[in-house]
């Protein structure tokens, strides 16, 4: 089972990312900062996440993570850009490569729509590859409801196995203007949400007599296989403090798999991530 518990690793530094700053804490930011006016902008950010994770057997995984992403997006709402991960405590160096292309609209009503491409490359441990696709399709709907935010998200990945993961998420708005000066702000936005998903990624680095094993085992258990199902429940609190277009943000997430997951080994897991946000506003 140690190659899914890696692999559930990798799975679980993505979420953290996707649905504390990236998803969330991002949003909120990139609305505040350009408030009532519209402005094509520049975002760049540098994001740190420690994942300790904890096993049945005592042992820790240490493996922290490090982004760095920049983004442009045009008043009209096409947006472009890239980012760069690397693990930084594995005996192989391994970091990934991703350039986006996508089109977002918020509307007056308080609903938002997020279409998106990724291309993304992979080079290092293939035990921390995790996901193995080369293309991503994403969609995200959202609606802000009074101080809440009702969001759901799926991402279509294309790789050695295609597989189709969605979200639903619900975050509450909490906000803190000029506490220490007339340009700054406090944004919490603390939520919960549930996982789904495609397992066909799981076995991919098996051999298949462990293929076959894994399969049996999850069935004589009453679990499915090879389907998409329930993943998990998961808890994010992310907190960002901005002065003028600087944001500091630090996240947590606690993540409770399903049991299917529970049983190929993964524990209840959690963890931190750091950000460093840069926005560059321009004029009409």
């Amino acid at each position: 089972m140690k190659t899914v518990k890696r692999t559930l690793i990798v799975v679980f530094i993505i979420f953290l990312y996707n649905n504390t700053f990236g998803q969330n804490t991002n949003d909120s930011i990139a609305s505040n900062n350009a408030s009532d006016e519209n402005y094509s902008s520049i975002m760049l950010n540098v994001s740190y996440t420690n994942n300790n994770l904890e096993y049945l057997s005592g042992s820790t995984e240490k493996i922290p993570t490090l982004f760095a992403n920049g983004t442009f997006t045009h008043k009209w709402g096409l947006y472009a850009g890239g980012s760069y991960t690397t693990y930084l405590s594995d005996s192989i160096a391994s970091s990934e490569y991703e350039l986006t292309a996508g089109y977002q609209k918020y509307f007056n009503n308080g609903f938002d729509i997020d279409l998106s491409y990724n291309w993304h490359q992979y080079d290092g441990d293939t035990l921390l590859e995790g996901l193995n696709y080369q293309h991503s399709l994403g969609l995200m709907l959202g609606i802000e409801l009074g101080k809440f935010y009702l969001s759901s998200n799926a991402a279509y990945m294309i790789g050695n196995t295609n597989n189709l993961f969605a979200d639903l998420s619900l975050s509450r708005f909490i906000q803190f203007d000029k506490l220490f000066s007339n340009h700054d702000v406090l944004l919490i936005n603390p939520g919960v949400s549930v996982s789904f998903g495609t397992d066909y990624w799981l076995y991919e680095n098996m051999s298949t007599a462990e293929k076959q094993a894994t399969l049996t085992n999850l069935q004589n258990a009453g679990y499915t296989s090879e389907t998409f199902a329930f993943e998990g429940f998961n808890i994010f609190v992310p907190v960002s403090y901005g002065i003028k277009s600087i944001y500091l943000s630090a996240s947590y997430l606690y993540r409770i798999p399903s049991n299917k997951y529970e049983f190929l080994g993964w524990e209840n897991q959690s963890g931190f991530m750091f950000s460093l946000t840069y926005f560059i506003n321009f004029n009409k």
